[in-house]
């Protein structure tokens, strides 16, 4: 076979949060002459924080990271991000297509999303996102990462004690998978509909190592041990 031209790796999988050997898969990359992408949707705020940020220790040898903000970043839901080391590899947002770029559209005033936002008709999140950045700094959103995974590794230490539960493993960043002891996949997804209504986390449900597991994902930097209990 031919050498991959691209290899993806993930910083911080959408269903256990755990995040791929990123300096071994670069080296990998850098040996083969492959580019390496990193989806770092969930993970990659984990930069912010100085506790935090060398679980992505090697996704500065990426040729491009994606971002999803609106997980770590507290933004919208559309406020992602693709970042590049230098900005000739966002040439291709300069094509012309007749069908993007009518000259008769420009004319009449009509504003050329093509070379603003890589989604094109959508909106671009930017200055939330800037807005965000400005007022907080690092230090502020260091400190909101800090505090959601400190209370999501409370939540896995509170779900060891519990001799009815068992837990998946303990979160990389802050999801936290668990399940009732001996429990059918009938039962997990009825606890997943009534624990649904206290909202200190996202809980949804996933399959891993075929089991049905419970899927607690803490966004929400005030949550308190006591919300937890």
């Amino acid at each position: 076979p031919g050498t991959p031209i691209l290899v993806t790796a993930t910083a911080g999988t959408t269903d256990t949060g755990q995040i791929d050997p990123l300096a071994e898969i670069a080296a990998l990359c850098t040996t083969h002459g492959a580019e390496l992408h990193i989806d770092a949707a969930y993970g990659g705020p984990l930069l912010f924080s100085p506790t935090h940020r060398n679980k992505l220790h090697g996704i500065e040898r990426a040729h491009s990271v994606t971002l999803d903000l609106h997980k770590l970043g507290w933004q919208p839901a559309s406020a992602g991000i693709l970042a590049v080391p230098d900005h000739h590899h966002l040439d291709a947002l300069h094509h012309h297509a007749p069908y993007l770029n009518a000259g008769d559209d420009t004319e009449a005033g009509l504003p050329d999303l093509l070379g603003r936002s890589l989604r094109t008709t959508r909106r671009p999140d930017a200055l939330k996102i800037a807005v965000t950045l400005q007022a907080l700094g690092r230090t502020g959103l260091a400190d909101l990462i800090d505090r959601t995974c400190a209370a999501a590794h409370h939540l896995a230490d509170l779900i060891t004690k519990t001799p009815t539960l068992d837990l998946y493993d303990h979160p990389t960043i802050s999801t936290v998978l668990f399940r009732p002891t001996d429990a059918t996949d009938h039962t997990v997804a009825t606890i997943r509909r009534t624990l649904l209504t206290r909202g200190h986390a996202v809980l949804g449900r996933t399959h891993a190592h075929g089991r049905l597991w419970l899927k607690a994902t803490l966004l929400n930097p005030h949550t308190t041990p006591h919300d937890l209990s």
